[in-house]
């Protein structure tokens, strides 16, 4: 993943780099002098975290020219088949892009010049064979030189010049280098003079013109006669005996349509777009003598191609051929002058491949498109584009070019059709490739704004997050009901489990942390990722992610005005609201700093309560387009599943001495640290004394986080160990032999470190983080649980457990719901209690704990009970009812103990 591919330009990346780069070395520094640390180590961990950032920030953005550069070297050698990962949109995706782009038009011209050097070597060998025989039998004596053998031998010369004649036709129509003469011609004589001569090749067919009179079309004369001659020569080559070719035309939007049909065969579906290649054939088997070359069909695409047409077979009996010519000409129209055209360079692309020239043409550097006005049927003015040479001297010709050593003036080089010879950089944020937007997702997603707008402010975590999240959830599950799998709704039931806490639970360090957990679990069941570690990655940040492209996914179905794009109507309009923005802010806030009276008025507009709750304006403001927004991004995440992104191509092959020799190590520290944890979990507590002179309490405070460490940091060997290297063979039981007993042995330090921890809590009693670590070593045991089985599942049957990311996700989703439930504010009040007694207890610590801990705090006796809840009360806010949208369970709970039993007023509340 790259993190910095939305960005279209380089500069602004690197700038940003550069700027997060300095933040993260001033963060560091910062920290530093306020931790004591000296200035050489601030500098030298600045400058690794600056470095690190840079890395993972800048990732993508020279790979792509490191790839060229190997793409480049591959072509030089004649080989097109690399290409280039292209990812971002800069300027370097954009060549990346371009590279692949040029690479694959290379290869297309080589397989065409090698189809073409065989095509015409095949097609000209025939009729040279067939002359070379006539001629050794006429000088061996084989054959008289009568009438009939030299007109054998004139026949295949007259082949091979037709052969040839064709391949000079199609070059120049494909190099540009055939100039069309526009002209009005009326249809109906041209088609009859073409079936006339048509019909002379063959007896047996009828012929039928059915062609309106006063019908004409803006064209050259000779190629249409060129186009009706192929088309009419092939209809009737493959009309039976008896059978009927017709020609017809009709008007057709502004153009004319030419249809010739036979009662032949026909050409099958899957054939039909291969007639019009070069050297094409349906019957392979069938002989040149049938009197095709496979050319004439190709010639007649390219003309109407030049013409702006189009050509197609249609479904029908027989053949069935249809020609579009865009432009009709009114009937009676008179001929165009002679006069001079005024012609302009239009940014159309040139057609492709190439062919041989005439020696009798002058060379064409390259095909060009021009812009040529023509008059329309009504006489207005109408312009196309075909290829024509811009006439010597213009603008568009360019400068003389400059004689060349042989005397003869040097064609230059064209530059790109319809380019100016400046580069357009791309946006700095460009249009990504979005689905259609659904016309119900913008008004979901305003109400959701407008929800989130009127529950939140003043809700604290409590019931207006749940209900925001919920209504959330309905916008986002249109798009994603038709994909919904099993693990996609169990992500999902945990998502709204730990979001759901809020209501339940009042300490916020406990819901603070469940709701974006929640959150990004929601984003990972919409996203439909998760099969590997960086699927659940891109998943649980899709939604995040998606916001770039909000924008342009809710303006969609805004329909633009006609003739004028979307966005040069509301970027003007954004800019002419942030530009009253400023101004109001500087003038406004000018005028409030010189008279009271405004200054007034202005604090009570922006401080105005509405009847729902109270909440600023700007705040409330500020939460619908937040919320808003982030729905209309699970909306996009839901229409557009995450791609899951695939690992690395090939693992390192490393020796075998390289991993074995340190696990064999690690299996032994370990090993000979379980053994000692043995000898102090079954010894006794006068053994401990003697040998460390320390008491269990002591003991067990010495060690427990670092154990929790040393499981994390056996994690993540296990996982480079097994994914990162690749192993064959016994490589991988010998590593599975490895592996196993250290994630063995790691439980086994992760019970000695809940042992110690259990002693500790049951000589102090609870704390929040003594709560949460004790939960975090479940944790780890549930995970390292999962990874034996994970492996043993990959060694039998030799794939990769591609369950366990998404089970560990889910895992841990019921590990936090499972903590919340356990109620840890709770279970410390109860633990404080039983463990120090009422007269020992930490009244201010007690005091901090959430409203869940009032039901056991309430028990303690007077005046204890009164200072403890005293302090709770009023941390918590509790002697006031709270609003709509604050209610929570825990709350209402500790209301209706202190109503029974009421906080006394006056207490003496002495710390102890």
């Amino acid at each position: 993943m790259r993190p910095l591919d939305f960005l279209g330009r380089i500069k602004v990346k690197l700038g940003l780099v550069i700027l997060l780069a300095v933040v993260v070395a001033f963060v560091v520094n910062e920290v530093g002098i306020n931790s004591g640390y000296s200035r050489n180590v601030r500098v030298a961990v600045a400058a690794v975290l600056a470095l690190v950032i840079m890395q993972l920030l800048a990732r993508g953005m020279t790979k792509p020219l490191r790839e060229m550069a190997a793409a480049a070297q591959t072509i030089a050698k004649g080989r097109y088949g690399l290409r280039v990962t292209a990812t971002s949109r800069d300027e370097v995706g954009e060549l990346a892009r371009a590279f692949n782009a040029m690479a694959a038009d290379l290869g297309e011209v080589d397989r065409q010049r090698r189809a073409l050097v065989a095509d015409v070597s095949h097609e000209l060998r025939t009729p040279i064979t067939a002359l070379r025989a006539v001629l050794e039998n006429v000088v061996d004596g084989v054959s008289a030189p009568d009438q009939a053998t030299l007109e054998t031998a004139l026949a295949q010369t007259e082949r091979l010049g037709r052969l040839v004649t064709q391949l000079l036709d199609l070059s120049r129509l494909e190099s540009g280098a055939r100039l069309i003469e526009l002209e009005n011609v009326e249809l109906r004589p041209l088609c009859e003079q073409a079936l006339r001569e048509a019909v002379l090749a063959r007896d047996g067919v009828a012929a039928r013109c059915e062609v309106p009179g006063g019908l004409g079309v803006r064209a050259d004369p000779d190629l249409l006669a060129q186009v009706l001659a192929n088309l009419l020569d092939n209809a009737v080559r493959h009309s039976p005996d008896g059978g009927a070719v017709v020609l017809t035309a009709a008007p057709r939007d502004g153009g004319v349509r030419l249809r010739v049909t036979d009662e032949g065969p026909g050409i099958p579906e899957a054939e039909r777009t291969r007639v019009f290649e070069r050297f094409s054939r349906l019957d392979a088997g069938r002989a040149a003598d049938d009197g095709g070359s496979g050319l004439g069909l190709a010639i007649t695409k390219e003309i109407v191609e030049l013409h702006g047409g189009s050509i197609r077979v249609e479904d029908g009996p027989g053949c069935r051929v249809a020609v579009d010519l865009p432009r009709r000409a009114a009937a009676g129209a008179a001929p165009p002058t002679a006069a001079p055209v005024p012609i302009r360079p239009l940014p159309v692309p040139a057609p492709s491949g190439s062919g041989l020239s005439d020696p009798s043409e002058p060379e064409i550097p390259g095909p060009s498109r021009w812009e040529v006005p023509a008059p329309s049927a009504g006489g207005r003015p109408v312009t196309f584009t075909v290829p024509v040479r811009p006439p010597p001297g213009s603008p568009e010709a360019g400068p003389a070019p400059a004689p060349s050593a042989h005397g003869k003036a040097a064609e230059p080089s064209p530059a790109p059709p319809g380019t100016t010879g400046e580069y357009v950089a791309p946006p700095v944020l460009p249009r990504p490739e979005l689905p259609p937007t659904p016309r119900w997702a913008p008004p979901a997603c305003a109400a959701v704004g407008l929800l989130a707008a009127v529950a939140l402010p003043g809700s604290a975590m409590s019931l207006g997050f749940v209900l925001v999240a919920v209504a959330m959830g309905a916008a986002a599950l249109p798009a994603v009901r038709r994909r919904v799998t099993p693990w996609s709704a169990a992500l999902g039931l945990i998502a709204y489990g730990l979001v759901a806490v809020a209501a339940f639970r009042d300490a916020d360090w406990l819901a603070g942390p469940l709701l974006p957990a929640g959150f990004l679990l929601a984003a990972l069941a919409l996203s439909g990722a998760g099969r590997g570690w960086a699927g659940v990655l891109r998943g649980g940040a899709s939604v995040v992610l998606g916001l770039l492209a909000v924008p342009w996914f809710l303006a969609a179905p805004v329909r633009p005005a006609r003739g004028l794009p979307l966005r040069r109507r509301i970027v003007p309009v954004l800019a002419g609201v942030a530009l009253s923005a400023v101004l109001v802010a500087v003038f406004g806030a000018l005028f409030a700093s010189a008279d009271a009276v405004f200054a007034e008025a202005v604090a009570r507009v922006f401080s105005v309560r509405d009847l729902l709750g109270a909440g600023a304006l700007p705040l409330r403001i500020l939460l619908f387009g937040l919320f808003a927004a982030v729905t209309a991004s699970a909306v996009l995440v839901g229409l557009r599943p995450v791609a899951e992104p695939e690992g690395p191509g090939t693992r390192p092959a490393v020796s075998r001495g390289l991993w074995v020799l340190p696990l064999v190590a690690l299996d032994l520290l370990f090993g000979v640290f379980v053994a000692m944890q043995l000898t102090v979990l079954f010894g006794t507590s006068r053994w401990l004394v003697s040998a460390t002179g320390l008491t269990y309490a002591q003991y067990a405070r010495s060690g427990f986080f670092q154990l929790a460490v040393v499981s994390v940091f056996v994690l993540a060997i296990v996982a480079v160990a097994s994914g990162a290297l690749r192993l064959r063979g016994r490589e991988r039981w010998l590593m599975a032999g490895l592996l196993g007993p250290l994630c063995a042995l790691t439980m086994v330090v992760l019970v000695s470190a809940l042992h110690r921890l259990d002693l500790y809590v049951g000589a102090y009693g609870f704390t929040r983080l003594r709560a949460s670590v004790e939960a975090a070593i479940w944790w780890l045991g549930a995970v390292f649980a999962l990874v034996l089985v994970a492996g043993a599942v990959r060694l039998v049957r030799r794939r990769a457990a591609r369950w366990l990311p998404r089970t560990m996700v889910a895992m841990t989703g019921v590990a936090l719901l499972a903590f919340a439930a356990w109620n840890p504010d709770l279970r410390v009040a109860e633990t404080q209690i039983a463990v120090r007694g009422p007269d020992r207890i930490d009244h201010r610590y007690l005091g901090g704990l959430g409203a869940e801990a009032v039901p056991v705090l309430d028990r303690l006796p007077e005046p204890v009970r009164s200072c403890v809840l005293r302090t709770v009360v009023e941390r918590n806010e509790l002697a006031s009812p709270d609003p709509w949208n604050g209610w929570n369970l825990a709350r209402e709970r500790a209301r209706e103990v202190l109503a029974r039993h009421p906080v006394r007023a006056s207490s003496d509340c002495r710390t102890p």
